[in-house]
């Protein structure tokens, strides 16, 4: 019966870790009214098209950031809103170089794209902030990334 119990404990262990995982690798920053899901990839991974479509460059040493704002409704849903967005990226104790970011509106879904050069295995730090409303105070998205040729 020993035995039995260490063994259903150890795979409760490695459930917990692996729903961990899967917790963080959502990339989110939320407050009381808004939630801020970002990401950052190799523009190679954009199909010609869509780059086309976007003004964006397909390049091996070119990334592209995400950024999607969503006010938070009654009921739990969320809503697509539009956002000023003002941020930097660079390698630590390097130069900061501003990001451009240019809105796109597809049907409901709004969100933000802006694109930076890379090198292969370079670490880039974004810090981004986030204001829905002139009011507001900005949401910080601030996260730190590896790059790889393709």
């Amino acid at each position: 019966m020993t035995r039995f119990k260490i063994l259903i404990g150890t795979l409760l262990a490695i459930a917990l870790l692996l729903t961990a995982d899967l917790a963080a690798a959502e990339q989110l920053v939320e407050d009381q009214h808004y939630v801020v899901h970002y990401s950052a990839f190799n523009s190679t991974h954009l199909t010609p098209e869509v780059a086309q479509a976007y003004g964006l460059m397909r390049s091996r040493h070119r990334g592209v950031v995400n950024i999607a704002v969503q006010r938070k409704m009654p009921g739990g849903s969320n809503k697509a809103v539009m956002a000023q967005l003002t941020g930097y990226t660079g390698q630590l104790g390097g130069s900061e170089i501003p990001l451009d970011f240019q809105m796109v509106e597809e049907g409901d879904a709004i969100y933000y794209l802006a694109q930076f050069l890379t090198s292969d295995g370079g670490k880039l730090n974004f810090d981004i902030k986030v204001k829905p409303t002139p009011e507001a105070s900005p949401l910080k998205v601030s996260f730190e990334q590896s790059f790889f040729v393709d």
